[in-house]
């Protein structure tokens, strides 16, 4: 078995090590799922709720454990990270009450002989792949709803945060549910590939980049698919938008999570005559903002989680100032930090639409202006990119703002806030053809996406009608 170490982001001091299941571990790890599908079957869906409330609180014992967690092998700064750690508390228990009150049916039949009977089961086995960027709260947007159904599930987490995953693994067990429930494997992507592959599941449930969601997809089969994918989503500013109130928002989402969120900030398209304005907006708000270490009070965003991350930044910096763009701030990671990750939020001015870090995902904290004549430009603009998971319209025309939010083509579009808005029990996901996903995760979506409908026809005697 290969052991990796594992690096602080922040420090760069090496904190743990990570091992690769590999292909024999899915193997052991599907089995044990499928032993386990009886056992599930067994119990109630109230009493699967009941072990979710107590997975919840296995994990609130668990909270500054957790925090620590995601300190240390993340990066991200305290307040985010407690935040998350309430979140995943929250979505367990709301996850819970979901379930208990999602009705099955009884549609009317032409034989009066006969009652018709539609209800929610499980699928199966289920392939749940994971990210970094919140590797405590995305799992649990899939495990809590598979569980509350009936399913089982191989949960590969992300190879930089096993700790984090390690917690959450631990606090499903402390609540009591039947050994093989959810099975946590660890490796690196040919340890994902291998479960996604895997003839066993009945479905995968993804959290990734878009080209990795599209390698699922081309082994998906005839398997149910929820995949929640890469976003480069639009912010859309009018010419009567209160820039202040701009600049805040998309502020706020380019840092949030220092812009590793596929919901962030990152194309900002202001029209022609607000430019101006709406510039002088954000460069005064950037300034404000401080990246630092996870431990400083005083710092607004921490240092990027991967060192990749910060190639991709300056392969998208190089190609936009090489097509014209001006640099307003930021441009490289801080000079006397620990390690090469610490940047400051990026803001860049005349971006072209051909530039990469227009048409695809940075991932880091970059916001790149560009600007637009009128509704008939921004549509050739909005379409430059294959994305199209979350968008944001700032307008004080109400018509137009509905006008223009309904003809985005995003799964979510926010209205006079930043892209990154969401909770748990909102649907989030990709617009049909775009390169950010399929299907819908959320409580009440999730617990439809991870189960199926079976109809059961009951003859109650006599002759009827066929």
């Amino acid at each position: 078995m290969t052991i990796t170490p594992l690096h602080s982001p922040a420090t760069g001091e090496r904190i743990g090590a990570w091992s690769d299941a590999g292909a024999a571990g899915v193997d052991d790890a599907v089995r044990a799922a499928t032993a386990a599908l009886p056992r599930l079957a067994a119990l109630s869906r109230w009493q699967r709720c009941d072990l979710l409330q107590a997975t919840a609180a296995a994990l609130a014992v668990r909270r500054e454990q957790v925090v620590d967690s995601l300190l240390v092998e993340h990066g991200k700064v305290r307040r985010e990270a407690e935040a998350e750690v309430e979140t995943a508390i929250h979505a367990l228990r709301m996850t819970a009450e979901y379930a208990r009150r999602l009705d099955g049916s009884m549609p009317a039949i032409s034989d009066p002989a006969k009652r018709v009977f539609v209800d929610r089961i499980p699928l199966g086995v289920i392939g749940v792949i994971t990210p970094w960027n919140f590797p405590v709260n995305i799992p649990l947007e899939y495990l809590a709803p598979a569980l509350a159904m009936g399913n089982t599930v191989v949960w590969k987490g992300a190879e930089s945060t096993p700790g984090s995953s390690a917690h959450v693994a631990a606090a499903i067990a402390e609540a009591g549910w039947p050994d093989g429930a959810v099975t946590l494997v660890e490796g690196g992507p040919a340890t994902g590939a291998a479960l996604a592959a895997h003839r066993g599941l009945a479905a995968v449930g993804f959290t990734g980049s878009s080209p990795v969601g599209h390698q699922i997809a081309a082994v998906g089969g005839m398997r149910k698919l929820l995949l929640e994918l890469g976003g480069n989503g639009p912010t859309v500013v009018f010419d009567d938008a209160d820039p202040q109130q701009v600049a805040e928002a998309v502020v706020t989402a380019a840092t949030f999570c220092s812009g590793q969120s596929c919901a962030a900030t990152e194309r900002v398209l202001v029209q022609e005559r607000h430019h101006r304005q709406v510039l002088e907006a954000i460069a005064a708000v950037a300034a404000d903002r401080r990246v630092g270490a996870p431990q400083d009070p005083d710092a607004d965003f921490g240092p990027l989680h991967l060192a990749q991350t910060g190639v991709v930044m300056r392969d998208h910096l190089a190609d936009a100032t090489a097509r014209g763009a001006r640099l307003v701030a930021g441009g490289a990671p801080l000079a006397d930090a620990p390690t090469d990750r610490y940047w400051p939020l990026t803001v860049l001015d005349g971006v072209d639409p051909a530039s990469m870090v227009f048409t695809e995902e940075t991932f880091g904290p970059v916001i790149p202006l560009t600007t637009f004549r009128d509704e008939a430009e921004l549509a050739d603009l909005v379409a430059a990119s294959e994305y199209g998971l979350s968008g944001a319209v700032f307008t004080a025309d109400l018509d137009r703002a509905f006008r223009v939010a309904q003809s985005l083509p995003c799964g979510s579009v926010i209205i006079n806030d930043h892209s990154n808005v969401w909770e748990t029990h909102l649907p989030a996901g990709g617009h049909p053809g775009s390169s950010s996903g399929v299907g819908r995760v959320g409580i009440p979506y999730a617990l439809q996406e991870l189960s199926t409908i079976r109809s059961t026809i009951l003859h109650l005697g006599g002759t009827g009608r066929g």
